[in-house]
């Protein structure tokens, strides 16, 4: 588990440096985090649909869950 964990990290920490290194500029040189934001009136209107979204994803995870937690024995499954 501790190698599977360390390439995740090290992977992460590849693109945390590539972040660093270019902020705030997401084409460098010409144009910052700022100047690629989209409208306003669009990052509301994508805010409304994850207020409306997120919920039921999480809500159908957890039912998922509660549904088929616990359904195979010991041994039963994939090795």
């Amino acid at each position: 588990m501790l190698p599977f964990l360390a390439a995740i990290a090290i992977f992460l920490l590849g693109y945390l440096g590539l972040l660093i290194s270019n902020f705030p500029y997401l084409v460098p040189p010409r144009l910052t985090v700022w100047d690629t934001a989209a409208a306003p009136a669009s990052q509301i209107f994508m805010l409304m649909g994850t207020l409306v979204m997120l919920p039921i994803i999480v809500s159908y995870t957890i039912f998922v869950y509660w549904v088929f937690g616990g359904k195979l024995r010991e041994g039963e499954g994939y090795h």
